[in-house]
This record gives structure tokens, sequence and C-alpha cells, in this order.
């Protein structure tokens, strides 16, 4: 369960992105100091994501910092949704994964 402790960040690349550091820094990317940790792989609604952990030290200014994020690549997008909060990152990552369920994407 999602509580006032926890942030959910959603974000999305307009063309598919082969660097998950580089997704969850965006614009403010700055190369190969930039890191995350891979935490392991999921399968949800038939897209298989990443799950990677955003240490604060490799990723200053970024909205995953702290985060447990799931990023994938589906129709020409890259998509990353993470939850940051003071839980381990194994109960994160099951938060994450449930918000990830609740996703559905749509045509604009």
């Amino acid at each position: 369960m999602v509580n006032d402790t926890d942030h959910l960040v959603i974000t999305a690349s307009p063309k598919p992105l082969s660097s998950y550091t580089h997704l969850v820094n965006g614009p403010s990317w700055y190369g190969p100091t930039a890191y995350v940790r891979p935490l392991g792989w999921v399968v949800i609604h038939g897209w298989r994501m990443r799950a990677v952990y955003v240490p604060a030290a490799r990723n200053e200014g970024s909205a995953f910092m702290n985060h447990v994020a799931l990023i994938w690549t589906t129709a020409g997008h890259t998509y990353g949704v993470g939850v940051g909060g003071p839980q381990s990152n194994a109960v994160t990552l099951r938060l994450a994964e449930t918000l990830a369920r609740q996703l559905v994407l749509t045509r604009p």
C-alpha cells in the first residue's frame, strides 16, 4: 500500500532509450558518472520491465533519486515508474509493481 511517506514518479520518452540511467535522469543526465543498480526483471501486462535502484549519490537532481524504478520500452517509447520511501528495496519494488499493474497506455 502506498502511503504519504512514499514518493511516486512516472516519466516517458518520446523515443526508445537504451540507457536506464538516461531515462531516470532525463534532461539532467550528465553522462558516465550517473549509475543505476539493476535489481532484476518483472513482466507486467506483457511488458518486460527492468527493475533498478537509483542511488542519490550517482543521480543528483533526478526525480528518481533513492527510488526503485521499473523501466520498459514499448511502441517506440521508453517508460519509467518509480517509488521511493522508507521501506526496503524489496518492499518498494512490490509497490512499484502494484503501480505498474494499474497503468493503461493509450494513444493520443
